[in-house]
């Protein structure tokens, strides 16, 4: 038998604007809705499956700032208006 262990370093460099502290690109956002739930769901499918996951700093402080509502990318601002005819 086989043991593997699975590293996973979530990372993400600080997106947001220094003065306004709004992220001038959307990818944390983004990841956060998608790759990650994805690892997560893939270790949720094998019980057995061992992982560690290392969350930086950087990341953390901008999935808390999206989290809380502080944080709104431009990319999501347009997204959320309502269709114009």
């Amino acid at each position: 038998m086989a043991r593997v262990v699975f590293l996973w370093h979530l990372h993400q460099p600080e997106y947001r604007d220094p003065v306004s502290g709004q992220p001038v690109l959307p990818w944390v956002r983004l990841h956060s809705t998608r790759a990650y739930n994805d690892m997560a769901a893939a270790l949720e499918q094998h019980e057995r499956a061992r992982a560690v996951v290392n969350w930086a700093p950087s990341l953390l402080l901008q999935l808390e700032a999206y989290a809380s509502g502080a944080a709104v990318d431009r990319d999501e601002e347009i997204a959320r208006k309502p269709p114009t005819r």
